[in-house]
């Protein structure tokens, strides 16, 4: 009887993700986006600035409840097919943000392409943003916590541990296991 329940629960709470996929689907659509089919969202994403042809989202592409998109004018986003975002993620775009094919991201994850200017004689608040593409390979896989920084490239097939930074100064190779802040490889997938 407990299979049973459980079975039920999950067909509908699935069905609720495709029906808020597809609502924020036409969302996106009305403001000059690219969304592929089978789109699904637990809840709908908050944004800080508002899309304007600026947003690719591929074929399946899950979002997780809580994902956070903060847009500049220039800013694109681009999720390629099968890309899986888990709860509370954070995306701040100002140049370009691009995660490729079957890259899952965990939860409370952050991911950033731009940062302030530090001088010392003005509020860094008050100063300029310098910014950096982020690229995230395919099939990679970013653990809880994180933190991806501007000009970050991650290579295809990595994974990174859980509570890591990654930085533009983080070379990855294919394959590789990273863990720490600072980065480290710590083992290939076999």
């Amino acid at each position: 009887m407990i299979s049973l329940i459980n079975y039920i629960e999950a067909v509908f709470r699935n069905a609720s993700c495709r029906w808020k996929g597809r609502l924020f689907k036409f969302y996106l659509i009305l403001h000059g986006c690219k969304v592929g089919k089978g789109l699904k969202c637990t809840t709908f994403p908050y944004f800080k600035g508002f899309p304007n042809k600026n947003i690719f989202i591929g074929d399946y592409v899950d979002l997780g409840r809580n994902t956070t998109i903060e847009l500049c004018d220039e800013g694109k986003l681009i999720l390629e097919d099968y890309v899986l975002f888990n709860e509370n993620t954070f995306l701040s775009c100002s140049i370009e943000i691009k995660i490729k094919r079957w890259a899952a991201i965990a939860e409370n994850v952050s991911i950033r392409d731009s940062n302030h200017t530090f001088g010392k004689n003005e509020y860094y608040r008050k100063q300029k943003n310098v910014s950096e593409a982020i690229e995230i390979g395919e099939d990679v896989g970013v653990g809880a916590g994180c933190v991806i920084l501007m000009g970050s490239k991650i290579a295809k097939s990595v994974y990174i541990g859980a509570n890591s930074v990654v930085t533009r100064k983080t070379l990855t190779e294919e394959n590789g296991i990273y863990a720490g802040n600072v980065l480290k490889l710590i083992t290939k997938r076999v």
